[in-house]
């Protein structure tokens, strides 16, 4: 057992059933994002040739943008 299936046995028995490879993909980006790393460099790391697949796949979701709150008129 080697790479992927030795990751997935110790997950597994850790008690993390639900976490996969790609979980600490996201995570990656989403932390390199939180810390204001560029669009093309989160691309590099990830290994995508283009920032716009990075954009739109990992960086920026579900994130409420508080200045645009003073932008919008209250009701």
């Amino acid at each position: 057992m080697c790479g992927e299936g030795q990751l997935r046995s110790a997950l597994d028995r850790a008690g993390y059933e639900w976490v996969t490879s790609h979980t600490f993909r996201r995570t990656v980006a989403t932390r390199l994002d939180d810390c204001g790393v560029s669009a093309r460099l989160v691309a590099d790391q990830l290994g995508h040739s283009q920032p716009s697949m990075t954009q739109d796949r990992y960086m920026g979701r579900d994130v409420v943008i508080v200045q645009a709150l003073d932008l919008l008129p209250s009701h």
